[in-house]
């Protein structure tokens, strides 16, 4: 059990669900819909005029190794942070099989002064701007992807390193402050070789895929 079941996870298509609501700190619900999830075609289709604006922000610190989600709620003016970390397999339990995979997951309630100050940061670093077209975010890698319905509109973006320090963007610091989980932040930096990794992808125990921002959404 311990060998099989990551093997398992692993192998599962990632593309292949439109998700419409869930949890994603369960890892078969991140497996089946990760790709729609990032893309917020959640938040597209309901995003029209008069609906209440949404946040998606996820940050991949190397997809196996580091996901954080942040999503804003703009009615209750709640952050909810899920964090993910590699599984354990010694961990596993007959009580919950998944453990060792789900995410941590903490809310943070917001005054408006701190709801006004975030949605501020969002702007400063351009996420209701055009979006970056072209630009590749690879799961071996880092990067911020971005959702959002604001006024009526949805728009999805991202930023990827070292094309840019994502520690400079405007929102990074103040989304890793509020962060209740406390998990250290898997920061930007040289991707080292990883013989055992690139045995696993030849293996088809991990996945590997890349993203790409799109004039008007995400592309697959």
């Amino acid at each position: 059990m311990r060998r099989i079941f990551p093997v398992l996870l692993s192998g599962l298509v990632l593309a292949g669900c439109t998700y419409g609501g869930g949890d994603m700190g369960d890892p078969l619900t991140r497996k089946f819909h990760w790709f729609s999830y990032v893309a917020g075609d959640d938040i597209r289709a309901t995003c029209q005029a008069g609906t209440p604006d949404r946040f998606r922000l996820v940050y991949n610190g190397i997809y196996d190794q580091q996901l954080r989600l942040y999503e804003l709620d703009s009615v209750r003016r709640v952050l909810t942070v899920k964090v993910t970390a590699p599984g354990n397999a010694a961990d596993l339990s007959a009580d919950d099989l998944l453990g060792p995979w789900r995410a941590s997951e903490g809310k943070v309630q917001l005054d408006e002064a701190a709801y006004a100050s975030l949605v501020g940061d969002f702007t400063a670093a351009g996420l209701f701007g055009p979006p970056a077209v072209g630009r590749e975010l690879p799961s071996r890698g880092y990067h911020w992807a971005a959702a959002s319905c604001k006024d009526g509109q949805f728009r999805f973006t991202g930023w990827a390193y070292p094309e840019t320090d994502l520690n400079a963007l405007a929102f990074a610091a103040p989304l890793f402050a509020a962060d209740p989980t406390k998990i250290a932040v898997a920061r930007p930096g040289p991707i080292p070789v990883d013989p055992q990794y690139e045995a696993k992808l030849r293996n088809g125990e991990v996945s590997t895929f890349s993203l790409k921002v799109g004039a008007h959404g995400m592309v697959r």
